[in-house]
């Protein structure tokens, strides 16, 4: 599998199109100017535009609904309000069984929303069984900018910022989690 496989689309209307059915998907960004500068520069000696390749085991409409609308836990979600300089509620995950799910509320989802759907593309390829071997795969071959989890080239500014958010959700002073 590579991307060539993938039919990226707007964001915006996405959900008319996708289906109910386990997949992989990709999200890139439509112009390295829309990032912050760093970001952007990644992205620049990477040679690519792709944010992050994700799975969904069970329905690409449920996964990105959680990763493109904020419909529930989404990685990809809160590292781009991360990435974008957005910061959860002070506090908000005090009391919360998971300390590493924050939110992007009110305003603040509202504006991640609305970048995705002026600054994103999205694409989905439907797939039964395996799903682990293709993403690890496209991953180690492409280095989105976003993916953390078995990608050789994660940025360590990236994992900062989410600890940031992660520390003012959870009620303690900014810093290094985990």
């Amino acid at each position: 599998m590579s991307l060539g496989d993938f039919a990226f689309g707007p964001v915006a209307g996405y959900e008319a199109r996708v289906p109910r059915r386990p997949g992989l998907y990709a999200v890139r960004v439509l112009d390295l100017g829309a990032l912050p500068a760093f970001y952007a520069g990644v992205l620049a000696m990477r040679g690519h535009r792709l944010l992050y390749v994700g799975q969904a085991s069970t329905s690409l409409e449920k996964r990105l609904g959680q990763e493109l609308r904020a419909r529930g836990p989404g990685t990809f979600f809160r590292s781009l309000g991360a990435l974008l300089g957005f910061t959860p509620p002070a506090g908000s995950l005090v009391g919360c069984a998971n300390q590493n799910n924050y939110r992007f509320d009110g305003p603040d989802g509202e504006a991640i929303k609305a970048w995705l759907d002026r600054h994103a593309e999205v694409a989905w390829v439907t797939r039964d069984g395996d799903l682990d071997g293709p993403e690890a795969a496209l991953i180690a071959a492409h280095l989105p900018l976003m993916n953390l989890d078995g990608n050789p080239a994660a940025l360590p500014e990236l994992v900062a910022a989410r600890n940031s958010c992660k520390a003012i959700a959870r009620g303690s002073a900014a810093g290094v989690l985990d």
